[in-house]
């Protein structure tokens, strides 16, 4: 009875903060790093899922990596799988692998961080944890360390999605060292991560899509955008910032739709994305421009379905100051 409560509690305190700047310190959260990162009971929903990712940006001896690594559990549907994608900015090099896994391959404690599969090793906690994974064509082996609090979405870790009740937190400053083998080379690497636990009901109807976009900003704060278009839940643009100090803001954005452009043809799914956005959140004092950065052909294709999966670029004004920084982005669906 409580949780249920508190959910309906979180989604209330979310729909009425957006339109303003809203300090989310005094929501109450319900995630807990801790205890969270451990594999979660699953819902009765086809589209229920549990996933937990990175997107790293590192300097590989003068190389600009991006990585992204997926670990997703939909049992109701579609099964378990890892996704893996290189981007190399300074080569245009771009790659991905989709490895699906059989149930009984897939080990996700119920108690913490420890995920292992056909090729993959996820250990640790929320402080420090170690990947290592390997692709026929790449091995990753890295330390994460965290340099500042957890971020939890719309401030509480629970928010409506196409509406139900999703639960997403993030450790989006993580110190990352090691090793990158592409194609046959071996790089040290060092950079940042920015890591996402969500776990709920993910089911798009058609003509339904999404986009997310992470930014690490020059003067400590970390934000994150959701912006979902549904033609039967309603679309919403949102953004969440953390503070250095681990308080939060949540703020509307405007919708994405109105500041994209260079819209990509994917020769595989036939999706199109835009490749730029003029972002503006007003409550922030905030006007920014994104653009995807490396090869135009970061989509992941799993059974026809495409995603866009790309590292980025950001520049613009933010609390009235002049910004830039490395980003990534994600998409699901057409965006024609």
């Amino acid at each position: 009875m409580f949780k249920t409560t508190a959910l309906k509690f979180a989604a209330t305190i979310l729909v009425a903060s957006i339109g303003s700047e809203a300090a989310a310190e005094g929501f109450p959260r319900l995630i807990d790093p801790a205890t969270d990162f451990a594999a979660q009971s699953s819902g009765s929903e086809l589209g229920w899922a549990d996933s937990v990712y990175i997107t790293s940006r590192l300097d590989a001896g003068g190389h600009d990596i991006g990585i992204l690594l997926h670990v997703v559990s939909i049992p109701n549907g579609p099964g378990r799988k890892i996704v893996y994608s290189i981007t190399d900015e300074s080569t245009d090099f771009y790659q991905y692998e989709v490895v699906p896994v059989a149930e009984q391959d897939l080990h996700w404690s119920e108690d913490g961080l420890n995920i292992t599969a056909p090729g993959l090793t996820w250990t640790g906690d929320a402080e420090k944890m170690t990947i290592s994974f390997e692709v026929p064509w790449s091995t990753l082996d890295l330390v994460l360390e965290a340099e500042g609090p957890v971020m939890s979405y719309g401030g509480t870790g629970a928010f409506p999605l196409f509406g139900k009740i999703n639960h997403e937190f993030a450790l989006p400053k993580l110190h990352t060292t090691g090793t990158v083998t592409l194609e046959g080379d071996t790089h040290d690497v060092t950079g940042q991560t920015w890591l996402d636990r969500q776990w709920g009901p993910v089911a798009p109807q058609p003509d339904t899509n999404w986009s997310w976009i992470s930014f690490n900003l020059p003067n400590g704060d970390v934000m994150a955008i959701w912006d979902a278009v549904s033609p039967t839940a309603g679309s919403y643009a949102w953004a969440t910032v953390m503070h250095p100090d681990g308080t939060h803001v949540v703020a509307e954005v405007e919708p994405f739709a109105a500041g994209a452009s260079e819209i990509w043809t994917s020769p595989e799914s036939g999706n199109t994305y835009p490749t730029r956005w003029q972002i503006s959140i007003p409550a922030l004092d905030a006007a920014l421009t994104v653009d995807v950065t490396g090869n135009r052909h970061q989509e992941i294709v799993i059974h026809g379905d495409g995603r866009y999966e790309a590292t980025a670029a950001f520049s613009g004004t933010y609390r009235g100051e002049n910004v830039s920084g490395k980003s990534y982005v994600e998409m699901f669906g057409d965006w024609q």
